[in-house]
């Protein structure tokens, strides 16, 4: 109960002091990181508890700073991107926690948050190795789910694992169509087009009948006409496929 007091005045605290900032100027979308991101996380964590419901916090603190911070988007009006900016700080310092506390999952979700909110501020490098990050964890956390459902003693057991690793595939097919996002947004369409196809395969995978989403975007990407000419040639010269 203390240790979430503490959260909500440090929360209080840091609010009042934003504010202000956000008063003598407007930040704009950068190529790097803002310097306010450059301090130690280990200082920076150093005010809260290690435990999964500080997390958690900032994590949802971190949702809804960038919520606040797009809702000029839906109203045609310019993004706040200093609320932007201290959303990322948040699952920056929920993502330390993690990495303490060894929460995996959760650690893999924040990461694939944290991609994102790179990705509106144009970040592109660091989003990228957060979304490669995500995808290594989903990797090993599906791997441990298959063994112990294997291992598995009773059926109610192998059920639980099945689950488990159906939420896992359909993260990671979150994070791989977020990542095909950041690559076609930056260009690079043949690479987006291979992050679909395993958005669209894990979530088949899953049993999901539509991505109309994901799939709109496999048509954008094919519309480039040097990506198809890449995709087509490396098909041909994959000897696998004949």
């Amino acid at each position: 109960g203390r240790s979430m007091l503490g959260v909500v005045q440090s929360m209080k605290t840091s609010s009042t002091s934003d504010n202000g900032e956000r008063a003598q100027k407007q930040l704009q979308p950068q190529s790097s990181p803002h310097p306010m991101l450059s301090n130690s996380m280990a200082t920076m964590i150093a005010q809260y508890p290690l435990h999964p419901c500080i997390s958690q916090t900032l994590v949802l603190r971190g949702r809804i700073l960038a919520d606040c911070g797009l809702y000029g988007l839906e109203c045609d009006d310019d993004t706040d991107f200093s609320l932007l900016l201290q959303a990322i700080r948040n699952v920056e310092m929920a993502v330390a926690i993690l990495r303490k506390i060894d929460q995996e999952y959760d650690l893999a979700t924040s990461l694939a948050l944290l991609g994102r909110l790179r990705t509106l501020l144009c970040h592109f490098d660091e989003a990228d190795r957060a979304y490669e990050e995500a995808i290594s964890l989903f990797r090993v956390l599906r791997l441990a789910a298959k063994h112990d459902q294997l291992q598995a003693i009773d059926e109610e057991t192998a059920t639980l694992c099945d689950q488990s690793i159906k939420r896992i595939n359909d993260e990671a097919a979150n994070v791989f169509y977020f990542r095909g996002k950041l690559y076609q947004r930056s260009g690079m369409h043949e690479e987006a087009f291979r992050w679909y196809q395993k958005s669209i395969a894990f979530r088949k995978r899953n049993g999901a009948s539509r991505q109309d989403g994901c799939v709109r975007r496999v048509v954008q990407c094919m519309k480039n006409r040097s990506a198809i000419e890449r995709i087509v040639s490396a098909y041909i010269d994959d000897r696998s496929v004949v």
